[in-house]
């Protein structure tokens, strides 16, 4: 009962040791119900053509007793040999899961460290200039597009990861609250004009990205304590946020996303691994 909570309801009840021995026992247990029902089933057709043969007069040929104990021990010897070897093979493939998965963590653990390093060399990388056109958003007037959109993709080519960037600002176009560019949202047109074309958001759908970017806006730090796969913030990939500041007021919030795969296996990524963000609040 314990191990099905421990294991269904990922409760961690149990210890790692004890949680595969259970394992491997119900594996070894499943082995020994099988082969007894087969045994079972070959008994029932030994009994009935047993029962067949004394209709039909066939001699009787006499098995010693000796010779049944032997084929016995050689049965249950082979069913326990089966079992510990079926058992045994469960327990080596959990431990070999284990160890991958905490080799993951650890990657995990090792690249969000990196990412919270890059993030604060980022924020330091955005020019006065830019962070007059963010704040104004005066971005195309001021001639600046291309700027950021150089700035967006050498973070990318320059930083461990290649980490994506993406500025989170204030929309000034009602009903909408936020606005989010990347290096995909500045465009150019027929004539090679740069215009920009942010993802609008009149809030976010979680509750948690909500308080974290609001909170952010305002000056503070919100760790999220829950995995979180929001639409612009995620704490189940290393990634990394800071606040951009001019005149000692908060102006944009620029998350960081690593490009990241553990061991470069994909399949180890369905774990639940996610992060706190970053231990205190990152600004330029």
């Amino acid at each position: 009962m314990l191990w099905v909570i421990d294991e269904v309801l990922r409760w961690d009840i149990l210890p790692d040791a004890w949680s595969l021995l259970v394992r491997a026992l119900l594996v070894a247990g499943g082995i020994i119900a099988f082969v007894l029902v087969v045994m079972n089933v070959i008994l029932s057709l030994a009994l009935l053509a047993e029962a067949n043969a004394s209709r039909a007069l066939l001699p009787n040929y006499h098995i010693s007793a000796r010779l049944k104990r032997r084929i016995g021990k050689i049965m249950l010897a082979a069913v326990l040999a089966i079992a510990l070897l079926f058992g045994g093979l469960e327990v080596i493939t959990q431990v070999r899961t284990q160890s991958s998965i905490q080799t993951a963590q650890a990657e995990f653990n090792q690249t969000q460290n990196t990412m919270d390093r890059s993030a604060k060399q980022v924020l330091g990388l955005f020019t006065q200039q830019l962070l007059e056109a963010i704040d104004t958003n005066t971005l195309a007037e001021k001639g600046e597009l291309g700027n950021l959109r150089k700035l967006l993709n050498s973070i990318q080519a320059s930083f461990p990861n290649q980490p994506s960037t993406t500025v989170v600002i204030k929309a000034t176009q009602a009903p909408y609250e936020y606005a989010s560019i990347n290096a995909n949202s500045i465009k150019s047109n027929k004539q090679g004009q740069l215009f920009l074309s942010p993802q609008l958001y009149t809030g976010f759908p979680t509750k948690q990205e909500t308080q974290i970017i609001k909170q952010l806006f305002s000056g503070k730090l919100v760790a999220p304590k829950d995995p979180l796969k929001g639409s612009v913030i995620k704490n189940t990939i290393p990634s990394s946020w800071g606040l951009l500041k001019r005149n000692n007021r908060a102006i944009a919030v620029v998350y960081l996303e690593a490009k990241y795969s553990p061991n470069g296996d994909p399949n180890l990524f369905n774990q639940d691994f996610h992060h706190n963000g970053p231990a205190s609040l990152l600004t330029n």
